[in-house]
């Protein structure tokens, strides 16, 4: 008698597959009843074509049923796969699908999702570096308060505590942008988009409260010299996920739960219950346009405009020095200009558009190849769960800032040099 064929998938990987499925049905509806409505101007209109719409559907699918290998080799990297089915494929699909937009950014974005399926194929293995814990502490502490030291040179103790209480934001801002020179700018955007915020974890996993405390007062002083949010955005995003769950999964799982919550909180709490449509706009316009729609519209921008345009390699990393360009005007505010007609607003361009852009489709298959080399090597440093939200911050900004640009400005190759010396959990550690 043959014996049935039993196929068992893991309750967990079904979860956060409703999950995500859930979201996507979500954030189809918003599309369709608010976001086509509201900001039909923008660019984001209804124009529902069936048979994109099933084709949507099928990848999905396959995309999900793909990502199951990467459940059982690794939950970082299947955690990761996730955040790129969030940020990348559903807003694309979306578009493509309701939208009938182009299908070179549709499926170049597929093929960004399907490269990263081969990550945990790809494995490092670094050679030994000996630290004791208190030298590994120290290093991490000094690098902070050594690149906090210019600023404070320049800047002093001259502080408008008015800031703290978001009042006079316009003139820090302002006198922040006269004193704040090209090399000082590079300093404080590494302080704190990245060293502050990673030094902050490394501090909490090894429940150094002193020290958090210190560097709390650190970021403080930042935007109270700044007045600029960007100085709590990557420290929030970081603790946030610090705490949000005890492992890989259960932090993306808590995401997505949190994600659905407020999608249908403020829809009911926006309708039935204040009748405000303030919070529909924040809510709509802010978290959803913004985080996900906004970066798809764009990537369809850059599709179109570089299909029938010369590509141009350099505009947004060294090599404009050498390559003159075919514009005149930076790509961004020529986008704008002419699907906007504002020239002054200028359109982010991410990972996959940046590769578009930079050589066509070659392109994207290289940029796709060398982000999930990235992703193997973070792997491969198998660091503590703690630091999951820096990785978040990276998808994030792959999202809106150009590949190449965001190994220096982003810090990724600053955090690549402290993963190697200070932060992986393979490092020989000496009491």
């Amino acid at each position: 008698m043959i014996q049935p064929i039993k196929i068992v998938v893991s309750k967990e990987f079904l979860r956060l597959s409703i999950l995500l499925t859930i979201i996507y049905i979500v954030l189809e509806i918003y599309y369709n009843y608010y976001v086509s409505v509201d900001y039909e101007a923008m660019g984001f209109v209804l124009d529902l074509n069936l048979f994109k719409y099933a084709i949507t559907k099928l990848i999905y699918i396959g995309l999900l049923i793909l990502s199951y290998n990467l459940y059982l080799r690794s939950k970082f990297l299947y955690a990761i796969y996730l955040l790129l089915m969030f940020f990348f494929f559903i807003p694309n699909a979306i578009l493509f699908a309701l939208g009938n937009t182009f299908y070179g950014a549709f499926l170049s974005n597929v093929f960004f999702v399907c490269v990263f399926s081969l990550t945990p194929y790809l494995k490092f293995s670094f050679p030994t570096v000996s630290f004791s814990q208190k030298k590994k502490s120290l290093i991490i502490f000094l690098i902070a308060f050594l690149l906090l030291l210019p600023v404070i040179v320049v800047f002093k103790f001259d502080l408008n505590l008015k800031t703290l209480l978001l009042q006079d934001i316009g003139e820090t801002r302002a006198l922040f942008s006269e004193k704040m020179s090209g090399y000082l700018a590079y300093i404080y955007n590494i302080e704190v988009k990245t060293i502050i915020p990673i030094a902050l974890i490394f501090f909490m996993v090894r429940k150094k409260w002193i020290l958090v405390g210190l560097l709390l007062l650190a970021l403080i002083y930042l935007y109270m010299i700044s007045g600029n949010r960007i100085v709590y955005f990557t420290t929030f995003i970081l603790v946030f996920f610090y705490y949000l769950g005890s492992n890989y999964l259960s932090k993306i799982s808590n995401f997505f739960i949190i994600t659905l919550a407020l999608l249908f909180t403020a829809q009911f709490m926006t309708q039935y219950v204040f009748h405000a449509p303030l919070l529909g706009a924040i809510v709509g316009g802010t978290f959803i346009n913004r985080l996900l729609f906004i970066p798809a519209l764009l990537t369809q921008w850059y599709f179109e405009f570089f299909d029938g345009n010369p590509f141009y390699f350099a505009e947004s990393h060294v090599f404009n020095q050498f390559v003159e360009s075919p514009y005149d005007m930076p790509v961004g505010f020529l986008l704008t200009k002419i699907y906007w007609n504002e020239p002054t607003v200028f359109a982010n361009n991410g990972l996959v558009s940046d590769g578009f852009m930079n050589l066509g489709y070659l392109g994207v298959f290289l940029f796709s190849i060398v982000f999930a080399i990235l992703f193997s090597l973070f792997n491969s440093f198998n660091l503590n769960k703690g630091y999951f939200g820096v990785f978040f911050a990276y998808v994030y900004m792959m999202l809106s800032v150009p590949f190449l640009s965001s190994f220096i400005t982003g810090g990724i190759l600053i955090f690549i040099l402290l993963c190697f010396l200070i932060l992986r959990n393979k490092t020989s550690d000496i009491p």
